[in-house]
């Protein structure tokens, strides 16, 4: 079996919920874990960016999404919901539409970003305009973004806000651009599954610590 459908096999073991993976959590006795969701940007005949060493968003959101909830063992206390798990397109309004029907206490979606500056490179989190919550919203994505980078090491191009889906989120939401597609040492840390396990750690841990202060 080849280690992607493994990887999808292993975890559609753990639970399917509105065609998304479940994973994770049990938490303390009494306490029910806190219900996250991962959102891998792009997939199916959406690719996102392409990157300047032929790698393809799509495929590095989702590599890094599975590593969340892969590395969710360690967290018991969060149960992780993935809207992809395999390359296929999840419509924006169903992507919020899994974290709304769960009840979701987060919100993260995972992209990679690009730039027509090849030298463009670094992290960004982004908070969208007319969030839901705009101050917890914020307060997670410099939690993420400080983790991410301190993960990767690559340069901290702060918390930004735009135009984006995730402002349809009711729960604290918070995307994530990983690193730019277009800069080489972006894209060769990206390609890296063991600095995607990392980032997938740093995402799980930012999670952990700010439903804790929640």
């Amino acid at each position: 079996m080849r280690a992607p459908y493994r990887i999808a096999f292993v975890l559609s073991l753990m639970g399917i919920l509105f065609g998304s993976v479940v994973i994770g959590g049990g938490g303390p006795v009494g306490k029910a874990p806190i219900v996250v969701v991962i959102d891998a940007g792009h997939g199916g005949g959406d690719p996102g960016a392409h990157g300047c060493l032929n790698s393809v968003e799509k495929d590095l959101t989702l590599a890094v999404a599975r590593s969340v909830a892969l590395q969710s063992v360690l967290y018991p206390n969060l149960y992780i919901i993935l809207t992809r798990v395999d390359d296929h397109y999840v419509e924006l309004t169903d992507r919020i539409a899994v974290a709304r029907q769960a009840r979701a206490a987060v919100y993260v979606s995972l992209h990679a970003n690009s730039a027509s500056d090849a030298s463009a490179r670094g992290i960004e989190t982004y908070v969208a305009n007319g969030t839901h919550d705009v101050e917890e919203s914020t307060q997670l994505a410099q939690a993420l973004q400080a983790a991410v980078v301190k993960a990767t090491g690559s340069k901290d191009r702060g918390v930004r806000s735009a135009t984006l889906y995730t402002s349809r989120a009711t729960m604290p939401a918070a995307l994530v651009e990983m690193g730019f597609l277009t800069e080489r040492q972006d894209t060769r840390s990206l390609e890296d599954p063991a600095v995607q396990a990392r980032i997938a750690v740093a995402i799980l841990s930012a999670i952990s610590d700010f439903v804790g202060k929640s």
